[in-house]
């Protein structure tokens, strides 16, 4: 039998994800992202992807987002670039409330997705993000 009543859809994610992975970016505050880091076995080397490096939490790489007179296509080769230099190096993205997104010619959601490395977005409140799952370690 077909129902005709419409699903109960939630704007946004039911469950968090242990690990970010790579094509699946997680988001999280930035205290919450230090602590879960801070907590992994061999913390990864992070890059803060974000408009000033001033923003860039202690220990984390800077990667300009925004650049005066620098086209979205700069910033993309900057990050590709990046990419080669550091393998292995986890991305952070600055979209906390207040911040400029990155200057990309294409969504950014599909770009952190291409990427194929583990990107955690930081957010200004985790739990409500509707674009990607929030971060959270199993205990």
């Amino acid at each position: 039998m077909r129902r005709n009543d419409p699903l109960d859809v939630e704007a946004v994610w039911r469950y968090p994800l242990p690990m970010p992975m790579p094509g699946q970016p997680v988001c999280a505050t930035e205290h919450e992202a230090i602590d879960q880091l801070a907590r992994l076995p061999k913390p990864p080397h992070v890059f803060f992807w974000t408009e000033h490096e001033h923003q860039c939490p202690e220990g984390w790489g800077f990667i300009a987002s925004l650049r005066v007179g620098v086209p979205p296509e700069g910033i993309e080769a900057e990050l590709e670039a990046w990419t080669k230099q550091y393998p292995n190096a986890w991305l952070a993205v600055d979209m906390r409330d207040g911040s400029l997104p990155p200057s990309v010619t294409q969504p950014l959601n599909t770009m952190l997705a291409e990427l194929r490395r583990p990107v955690i977005v930081i957010v200004t409140r985790s739990p409500e993000h509707e674009d990607w799952p929030q971060w959270v370690l199993p205990f």
